[in-house]
C-alpha cells in the first residue's frame, strides 16, 4: 500500500476510535442506569408486597381480636346464665299474680 493511503487510514481510525469510545462508554452508562433504576423498582415493588402484607396480617389480627371479644362476651353470658337461672314464663306470672293479689 501506499504510505499516503496508509497515512488517511490511520488518520480515520484515530478519528473515529474516541467517537467508538465515547459511544460505548455512553452505552455502559445507560445500561448501568437502566440496572439501577430496574434495582430501584424491584425495592419499591418489594416495599409494597411487604406493605401489603403487613396491612393483611393486622388485618388479619384485628379480627382475630374481635372474634376473642365475642367469645370472651358469650362466655361471660354463659356464665351468667349459669349462676343465676331464668325464671320459667309461668313461674313470674305467678309471683305478679300473688303480688298484686296482697295488694287489693
Amino acid at each position: 500500500m501506499e504510505p499516503r493511503k496508509i497515512l488517511s487510514i490511520m488518520v480515520a481510525a484515530a478519528m473515529l476510535l474516541p467517537f467508538s469510545y465515547v459511544s460505548s462508554a455512553s452505552a455502559q452508562d445507560l445500561d448501568r442506569d437502566r440496572d439501577q433504576l430496574k434495582t430501584q423498582q424491584q425495592l419499591k415493588d418489594k416495599d409494597k408486597l411487604q406493605t401489603k402484607d403487613q396491612l393483611h396480617k393486622d388485618q388479619l389480627k384485628d379480627k382475630d381480636q374481635l372474634k376473642e371479644q365475642e367469645r370472651t362476651r358469650e362466655r361471660a353470658r354463659e356464665h351468667m346464665q349459669t349462676e343465676r337461672p331464668e325464671k320459667p314464663q309461668h313461674e313470674r306470672a305467678e309471683r305478679g299474680e300473688r303480688i298484686e293479689g296482697g295488694r287489693h
